[in-house]
């Protein structure tokens, strides 16, 4: 069989070095996943619809759910790991505009997230949570929190840049 899911399976085998046909759905990923449940698919499901040839990973909430703990990784006798490829489904989603709607927030965050890192070299939590509440357009979300947040020495402006990060930008890649 040939299509846009059988492309998708091959892709995600080329990118991350994780050959899907090697889950036997032994299902240790789901047993010890700390999210497993919480979202539409369980973690080995992920692994099975790549095998049948579905492109629903490419819709699914589980990828914007899997905190990159690597337990899956641990647990599965195969030596797969699935947080590698829940990576590269989280950025298939958003380069091709299927991020489920109860992810959008997330996708905004981990936009933002990158965006600040390589502009600045370092991340300032305040600076990007203002980013954050701007892009949601619900610029007061935590005002209420920042009161104690200043109380107990929480709150603190953005840093100094590092040097160099526009450059790595500028040449396509990551500060190193």
């Amino acid at each position: 069989m040939s299509g846009p899911a059988a492309a998708l399976r091959a892709a995600v085998a080329e990118s991350t070095a994780q050959n899907p046909f090697r889950c036997y759905q032994c299902g240790n990923c789901s047993a010890g996943c700390p999210m497993s449940g919480h979202g539409d698919l369980l973690p080995h499901q992920v692994f099975r619809l790549l095998q049948l040839e579905s492109d629903r990973p490419l819709h699914a909430m589980q990828p914007w759910l899997c905190v990159g703990c690597q337990t899956c990784a641990v647990r599965c006798p195969q030596e797969l790991d699935l947080s590698r490829v829940m990576d590269y489904l989280r950025a298939e989603q958003i380069r091709r505009g299927t991020v489920p709607p109860e992810a959008k927030r997330m996708a905004a965050f981990n936009r933002l997230f990158l965006e600040r890192v390589l502009a600045g070299g370092r991340l300032s939590e305040v600076e990007l949570g203002i980013y954050l509440n701007l892009a949601n357009r619900n610029p007061l979300e935590n005002a209420l929190a920042v009161p104690g947040l200043m109380a107990r020495g929480k709150f603190k402006l953005p840093g100094k840049p590092i040097r160099g990060p526009g450059r790595a930008v500028a040449r396509g890649r990551r500060p190193s």
